[in-house]
């Protein structure tokens, strides 16, 4: 029986709309999880019927990923689980776009979307912002164990998410009940063991799950992971150890009235040993002490007679810190402290309805506010680079989804227009005093157009920004000492730059997908979804360092006791004297850059055999000088083959990605050579019998030992690794 996309997703958007309810919360969960393995032990039909990923974060209303008038990927709790992640850049490899950069450390990690890092990507954990942004000591902190659910949204998000939203949004949500249980069953759990070669990383993890009825979801676990040094490809060791104690737990709570609660922790905790810069191939050896922690609380009210309410309060809390003390160098036995704590509360209502029998409107509005609160120290005192200070947003948005069927006579056709607005205010305040605030309007309007049932064309017009952060605006102290023959001849200072202004952007997307059932074989699906952007950017924010000192022959004595021949003045600063050694490091505004780039992904599904394809280009560029900006990554396609096994509850697969080289322009410390990656894997999950719930993967990755850099990285990456993985589910 061929199915269409709505009898996937179990019910049509035109029928969530006019019933008034939605798929908020555990409804979502349910729709969004994959279920390969289930899939391998069903028939042709069973299979053709697995839900389809569903959108919460794109458009803040739930909605089938593919269809969703941008670039979405969803990963549910099977496929987390499968890929056998031991951190999040394990679960980027196969999005096109999306990658992560600062080498193979989970502690020097970034996630880069479309040449944005750092502040350009919000990073969320169950609905709180992870805002810790530091220079070189990650981005977020969350074991991938935990994680039920991954949306990645590719594009500009500050129409509905504001500052930050120029790279897109990563949405992080942990395990739940419904991931875990079995239809039917009330309680249950998973323990499992990990190993991995590549960094000798052995893990275990135990996690649980209570269900009693159906208005209750309560789920926790504790994952431990230790590692010693990483291999890169070239067969080199990285300074690396990891003892990691991590933990979660989280409960929903319903009434028959459709008002409910839920409640969140979660805790990362690393005591690791690494050099100072986690993203530097060598350097000063140091003790760490990373400690991550979120805690929120969420109201939500979806009436089921009430299309007008579906109400969501959310309140949280997250504090990250990276405490280091260095063995040797400078400051060996200095305890060197950064934090970032954030509280923040959102709260949205969607209100839903129809004009007459044609048109059908979902109508969003909300506010959110987050204060940042940074510190920083060394020894006690200021910290280098590090600035103590708060930062407040708060924003007001309002967005409204019209949706036409039977456009133009067309039986079937749905044209759906959404437009957008948002208006953000923030501050900025330092603890040694100075302040500076600014707003910004931020809106959107996309368009869907499905004239046919099998096919769909989008576009979109957004415009986003992202505010300077306190250590842009007013950094101070040294960002490195200048060496030579072993021993310092200056200092690269950093200098304050308050007259920055918010980087803002303005993207122009189009694409379209296609959607066949029954292509070869009953049951088969095949997708594809391609989309073009084209950026343009004002007051881009880039790190400007100017060390251009001549040092062959450095003087160290005062004027007027110069020496003739010398090439510049040891500890001098060029800001004082055009002839210092010393340099500069600023946040600069770039006035014009451009990026442009396509994205496509690919899948055809069957009940014995599974084909992806991933494939993104990229261009950026800085109108001033023709350099590349960002994070820009090659060129790159990722091709996967599964073969399923019904018979014996398994599947084996290839996967490989080749990346074409990198020119960094002028910056020839960015030129990166082509490389390709191969991995092969297997996985078998028992489903009857005695030994049901007992799963093992194995994964070789980087099979052929490539010798591999990425952009911005300063080190290669990880060589081969062999990951095997033991699990035994069970819930009753």
């Amino acid at each position: 029986m061929a199915l269409t996309q709505t009898d996937r997703a179990g019910r049509s958007l035109r029928t969530m709309m006019r019933s008034g309810t939605s798929l908020s919360g555990a409804g979502a969960v349910a729709l969004a999880l994959l279920l390969p393995a289930t899939a391998l032990a069903a028939d042709a039909e069973e299979a053709s019927v697995n839900a389809a990923p569903i959108s919460v974060t794109a458009t803040r209303t739930p909605m089938e990923a593919f269809s969703v008038p941008g670039q979405v990927t969803v990963k549910g709790a099977q496929e987390i689980e499968d890929e056998i992640p031991a951190s999040l850049d394990d679960l980027f490899d196969d999005i096109p776009g999306v990658s992560s950069f600062g080498g193979p450390r989970r502690t020097g990690e970034v996630p880069t979307i479309r040449g944005f890092s750092g502040p350009d990507v919000i990073v969320t954990l169950d609905g709180s912002r992870q805002n810790f942004v530091s220079g070189h000591d990650g981005r977020v902190f969350i074991d991938p164990a935990f994680i039920g659910e991954a949306e990645i949204v590719r594009g500009s998000s500050s129409a509905l998410y504001g500052s930050g939203g120029t790279g897109g949004v990563i949405a992080l949500r942990t395990l739940t009940a419904e991931d875990l249980l079995r239809d039917g069953d009330t309680i249950g759990g998973r323990v499992g063991l990990s190993y991995r070669t590549g960094n000798d990383e052995f893990a275990q993890r135990l996690i649980g799950a209570w269900k009693p009825n159906d208005m209750t979801d309560i789920s926790g676990g504790v994952v431990r992971r230790r590692s010693d040094d990483v291999r890169l490809g070239n067969d080199v060791k990285l300074d690396s150890e990891d003892d990691i104690l991590s933990g979660f737990l989280r409960g929903t709570f319903r009434t028959e009235t459709g008002a409910g609660i839920k409640l969140g922790w979660n805790r990362f905790h690393n005591d690791a040993k690494e050099p100072n810069n986690g993203q530097a191939l060598t350097g000063n050896i140091a003790e760490k002490e990373i400690d991550s922690e979120t805690f929120n609380v969420g109201f939500f009210f979806n009436p089921e007679n009430n299309p007008l309410l579906d109400a969501k309060v959310d309140v949280y809390r997250s504090k990250n810190a990276v405490d280091e003390t260095d063995e040797t160098g400078t400051n060996a036995g200095v305890l060197q402290e950064r934090s970032v704590e954030t509280f923040g509360f959102n709260a949205d209502n969607t209100s839903r309805f129809s004009i007459g029998e044609a048109v059908d409107v979902a109508l969003t509005a909300g506010m959110d506010y987050y204060r940042e609160e940074a510190e920083g120290a060394l020894g006690g005192g200021a910290r280098s680079g590090v600035v103590s200070g708060d930062q407040e947003f708060y924003g007001f948005f309002v967005q409204s989804a019209f949706s036409f069927y039977d456009v133009l006579g067309l039986e079937g056709s749905e044209f759906t227009l959404t437009p957008g607005v948002r208006y953000d205010r923030f501050t900025s305040k330092i603890a040694a005093g100075g302040s500076q605030g600014d707003n910004q309007l931020s809106p959107k309007v996309s368009a869907r157009f499905a004239p046919v049932e099998w096919g769909f064309v989008y576009g979109s017009y957004a415009e986003a920004f992202r505010a300077p952060r306190l250590d842009e605006l007013f950094p101070t102290g040294t960002h490195f000492p200048v060496i030579v023959g072993g021993a310092p001849v200056g200092f690269n200072t950093f200098i304050p730059n308050t007259t920055l202004e918010a980087q803002s952007t303005d993207t122009w997307e189009i694409g379209a997908g296609i959607e066949f059932d029954d292509v070869i074989d009953d049951g088969d699906i095949f997708q594809a979804k391609l989309g073009y952007y084209s950026t343009e950017g004002e007051n881009f924010l880039s790190t400007e360092v100017i060390q251009t000192a001549d040092t062959t022959n450095p003087q160290f004595f005062p004027a007027p006791f110069l020496v003739p021949g010398f090439t510049c003045r040891a500890f001098v600063s060029i800001t004082v004297d055009p002839t210092g050694c010393g340099g500069t490091t600023q946040i600069v505004n770039i006035p014009k850059a451009e990026l442009d780039g396509v994205e496509l992904e690919a899948t055809y599904d069957a009940p014995r055999f599974r084909v992806k394809l991933a494939g993104a280009t990229m261009d950026t560029k800085n109108k001033q000088t023709g350099d590349p900006i960002g994070i820009e990554q090659p060129d790159q396609v990722t091709a996967d083959l599964r073969l399923k096994l019904p018979e014996v509850d398994s599947y084996v697969g290839w996967q490989a990605t080749f990346a074409d080289d990198h020119d960094g322009g002028s910056v020839t410390t960015n030129d990166r050579d082509s490389y390709q990656l191969h991995e092969v894997y297997a996985r078998w999950r028992a489903q009857e019998g005695a030994l049901a719930g007992f799963s093992i993967g194995v994964t070789a990755e980087n099979l052929f030992d490539e010798e591999y850099q990425r952009v911005a990285s300063d080190t290669l990456e990880e060589g081969r690794s062999v990951l095997v993985d033991v699990s035994y589910t069970m819930s009753w």
